[in-house]
């Protein structure tokens, strides 16, 4: 794998080169995807320049099948896994600081870990929404 990873038009897993992750399909069922997304909040507040709230780093999940036959939403869960919350330009960036790259590694496993335990709890409830009648 290459780093920087380019997304800007992302149609497949970075790591194993599956197709579906980044598509972003607005219809379920889609592909089941996991996602790692840092996000900076700000608005316009009558002001010529943009007032930042702060930034995120969170993981996400997406089951790719809904509750219902009829809703576009599926079931998914996300983590937050970092915040800042300022109101100047430094809020859009987000710096985590481990001491090693064992602490960090350790971070992001029990991160995974976390996600991974979330998605068990809500696995009976995809399991059901698949079995529904008039599922796909």
């Amino acid at each position: 794998m290459k780093f920087p990873l380019n997304v800007t038009q992302q149609t497949y897993c970075p790591v194993c080169r599956k197709a579906g992750p980044g598509t972003n399909s607005p219809v379920t069922p889609r592909p089941e995807t996991v996602t790692l997304t840092f996000s900076v909040q700000s608005f316009v507040h009558g002001r010529s320049y943009p007032v930042y709230m702060g930034s995120l780093l969170m993981l996400g999940w997406d089951s790719g099948i809904s509750k219902h036959p009829q809703s576009r939403a599926s079931i998914g869960e996300a983590i937050i896994l970092a915040k800042k919350y300022a109101r100047d330009p430094q809020a859009g960036q987000l710096e985590v600081v481990f001491c090693s790259t064992r602490c960090l590694r350790r971070f992001v496993k029990q991160a995974i870990d976390e996600l991974d335990r979330r998605i068990a709890l809500n696995r009976p409830t995809v399991r059901k929404a698949k079995s529904k009648p008039g599922r796909q």
